[in-house]
């Protein structure tokens, strides 16, 4: 404010130094004084938006004598923060069931201004997956023969991070992993939240493809020829994984009875296999009756 005038000229804001106007906010320091003859007085203006667009206010100030106010016009454009991520989309492809699969993406702050984000994917639960490496330390769990089962959905994508603070110009790499427990098709959109700015400024299309993998047993027939009744006899069953995806397998406890003719089991029933190999399962066999006999291996 400059005073043009040959006397003091005392000056008030004729309204509180706070404003808010279409998410604007400004304050004015100071609200009051005098300058004297020629003098000079700096207005400190401070400025907050918290929402984009165009800005404009009046302020208005009285002068001791004057019957005109002197107006300070303060305008302007707020720009929120601008996000993206370096790929449109990222393709798990093919998945096995129950092994977790990590992609990475990396999400770029373009702005001029730090921004505090937070990531969710648009559909998940809440219930923790369960790992093929969970499953085969579980021996004798009925999910072996009944499929696993939730009270609620599992939760299958995990962000890390999930939220975080990129500074001006700079970026942050973001792991996605997939565990997935559902045998089917997904196509989800990770999201991106600001404060104080919006939900779902930015994002991402995941596409990815869970499958079980075909297991072949070998052999088919076990075959034990003569056996001393209640002698332990130890065989080996192959299991033959000629796919690409990583399985899960799981000798499924015998459920003995007093006149079972013959009882089986394994010191190491469950496994993992890789992709086009072999594994073993040793398999205790022992007769307990004699004669010819033949029971089913599940």
């Amino acid at each position: 404010l400059i005073n043009q005038g040959a006397i003091n000229a005392p000056f008030t804001l004729t309204a509180s130094t706070s404003y808010i106007a279409m998410g604007c906010y400004f304050d004015i320091v100071p609200e009051e004084g005098i300058i004297a003859p020629g003098g000079i007085q700096t207005l400190q203006v401070w400025f907050k938006a918290t929402v984009p667009g165009e800005c404009e206010e009046e302020f208005r100030f009285s002068v001791a004598g004057s019957p005109m106010p002197v107006i300070l016009t303060i305008k302007g454009h707020v720009i929120g923060p601008t996000l993206d991520f370096n790929i449109s989309e990222l393709n798990f492809g093919d998945i096995s069931f129950g092994f977790p699969c990590t992609k990475t993406c990396r999400l770029t702050n373009t702005s001029p201004m730090p921004v505090k984000f937070k990531l969710r994917m648009s559909d998940d639960g809440t219930q923790r997956p369960v790992t093929s490496y969970d499953q085969i330390r579980k021996e004798g769990d009925p999910s072996w023969r009944r499929g696993i089962h939730f009270r609620v959905e599992p939760r299958e994508f995990k962000i890390n991070p999930s939220q975080g603070t990129i500074p001006p110009q700079g970026h942050q790499d973001i792991e996605v992993t997939l565990c997935s427990n559902t045998v089917m098709e997904f196509y989800r959109q990770m999201l991106v939240d600001l404060q104080g700015f919006g939900k779902g400024v930015a994002s991402v299309t995941i596409i990815a493809r869970c499958l079980v993998p075909e297991l072949v047993v070998s052999p088919q027939i076990l075959l034990c020829k003569d056996c001393v009744l209640k002698v332990p006899y130890e065989k080996k069953l192959l299991v033959i994984n000629n796919t690409n995806l990583p399985g899960c397998y799981g000798l499924i406890p015998q459920k003995r009875k007093e006149d079972s003719p013959v009882f089986y089991s394994s010191p190491k029933p469950c496994g993992i296999v890789q992709p086009c190999s072999t594994a073993e399962i040793p398999i205790i066999v022992e007769v307990q009756t004699l004669g010819k006999h033949r029971t089913r291996v599940l």
